[in-house]
């Protein structure tokens, strides 16, 4: 569905798509043939030595031809107007930035998982977001932009919702910051790394609702069920503290103790207000 949302692409500028496979066990590459002259289209592949999207993400960079690289998870299918929205949000910005697009079913309840894999299956990728919009299938996102507005340069700590599902950044400005990190080798946080480079960096983040996906309802790599909950909360700790020696910042510190996004990011707010007034 991935694939064919591509092909499905309205799009005013020419776009490369680059398929970087984690060492999947899958037949990939024979999925990537069936695109060839329906998409401008390249395959590479690194050997299965664990979760290293952080790796396989730099290929596909080190690959691109094109100034701006959109990142798509697997499973992630676009609107037909995702990836020139992109394009155009970053010609339209002054400044070098990152845009996060819109995840329409991104985390949602168990009970909700046959609503929207029907509503997806049974109409296209433009009608299905028309769709999950009236019933309210919204990104989990939502809810922070509710509570902390959508001018994301004004959060202090954006990068916690820097999700790769649906992103992009300029090229040059990946390969300046030293694109993902590699010592990312489980799954989750290369993204959230990104984005404290891009943060220290200066670099913009902006949403934009026009670059419209949705997220197929599917078993993630990680499970947070009461077998393997403490071992994952492990490698969270593990990692943030990694995170922290990087990125040695008031919000990646207070990150290691506040999770939720709202309330880190208004502890921040509240700081730097509490420091003005000083």
């Amino acid at each position: 569905m991935t694939m064919d949302s591509l092909v499905g692409q309205c799009c005013s500028y020419p776009f490369e798509v680059i398929v970087s496979d984690d060492g999947s066990s899958e037949n990939a590459k024979s999925i990537v043939d069936n695109y060839i002259g329906r998409l401008n289209i390249r395959y590479c592949f690194q050997e299965d030595k664990g979760f290293r999207a952080a790796a396989a993400r730099n290929m596909g960079i080190k690959l691109a031809d094109g100034d701006i690289c959109v990142f798509v998870d697997n499973g992630i299918i676009l609107h037909s107007k995702a990836i020139e929205s992109h394009i155009m949000r970053h010609k339209k910005e002054e400044c070098p930035c990152v845009v996060l697009g819109y995840v329409y079913g991104f985390e949602i309840k168990k009970e909700e998982i046959d609503e929207l894999t029907t509503i997806i299956t049974s109409n296209e990728p433009d009608d299905a977001i028309a769709i999950l919009d009236e019933r309210k299938f919204y990104d989990i996102r939502e809810g922070y932009y509710k509570e902390l507005g959508e001018d994301l340069h004004m959060w202090p700590a954006p990068f916690v919702i820097c999700w790769t599902c649906n992103l992009s950044v300029p090229r040059d400005v990946l390969t300046d910051v030293g694109m993902f990190d590699e010592y990312f080798n489980t799954w989750g946080n290369e993204d959230d790394d990104l984005g404290l480079s891009l943060l220290e960096n200066n670099v913009k983040f902006v949403l934009e609702r026009k670059a419209r996906s949705i997220h197929f309802p599917h078993k993630k790599v990680h499970q947070w069920d009461t077998e393997n909950y403490r071992v994952e909360v492990a490698r969270l700790k593990e990692k943030k503290e990694y995170m922290l020696k990087k990125h040695p910042i008031r919000a990646m510190e207070l990150w290691t103790t506040v999770w939720r996004v709202p309330e880190l990011n208004k502890t921040l707010l509240e700081e730097a207000k509490n420091a003005d007034e000083l």
